[in-house]
C-alpha cells in the first residue's frame, strides 16, 4: 500500500471529509505518477517541443479519460501483455495536473483497490490548488 492509497484509504472511510480530502489532494501533487503515452517511433527522431508526449486516452460516452498509476508496477500489471506497446513517462502530479485539459477525468491506479477517479470538477480544484501553490513560490 503506497501513501497515496493510505490517504485515498483515510477519505473513503471519513465519508469525504474535507481535511482528508486535501491530504489526497496534496499528496497527489508531490507524488511522481506513470502515464502510459503512445509509443514513439524511434526511426523519425521527431520530437514535439509543445507536445513531447502523447498521453493515452479512453474515450466512454463523450469523456475523455486520463490514467495514472503511482507505480511502475501498477502500470505494468495494468498494461498485461500490451505493456511493450506503450511507453510511460514520469510525471509528478502537479505537473500533470498543471497540464490536464478542462473536461478530461484523471483516472488514478486503474484496476487496484484504491482506485480513484478525479472528475473534471475535482480536477479544476486541483489546478486551482497548483495555482496557489505557484504564487507561494
Amino acid at each position: 500500500m503506497t501513501e497515496l492509497d493510505r490517504m485515498i484509504a483515510t477519505a473513503f472511510a471519513s465519508e469525504g471529509k474535507q481535511e482528508d480530502v486535501n491530504k489526497v489532494y496534496l499528496t497527489l501533487l508531490r507524488t511522481p505518477l506513470y502515464v502510459p503515452v503512445k509509443k514513439t517511433d524511434p526511426s523519425t527522431n521527431h520530437i514535439d517541443e509543445q507536445e513531447p508526449f502523447s498521453p493515452l486516452f479512453a474515450k466512454i460516452e463523450n469523456n475523455y479519460f486520463l490514467l495514472a498509476f503511482d507505480t511502475l508496477e501498477r502500470l505494468t500489471y495494468w498494461a498485461g501483455d500490451q505493456f511493450d506497446q506503450i511507453d510511460y513517462v514520469e510525471i509528478s502530479g502537479k505537473e500533470m495536473i498543471s497540464g490536464i485539459n478542462e473536461g478530461v477525468y484523471f483516472c488514478l491506479n486503474m484496476g487496484t483497490e484504491h482506485y480513484k477517479e478525479f472528475s473534471p470538477d475535482e480536477v479544476k480544484r486541483l489546478k486551482t490548488i497548483v495555482s496557489k501553490i505557484d504564487q507561494i513560490q
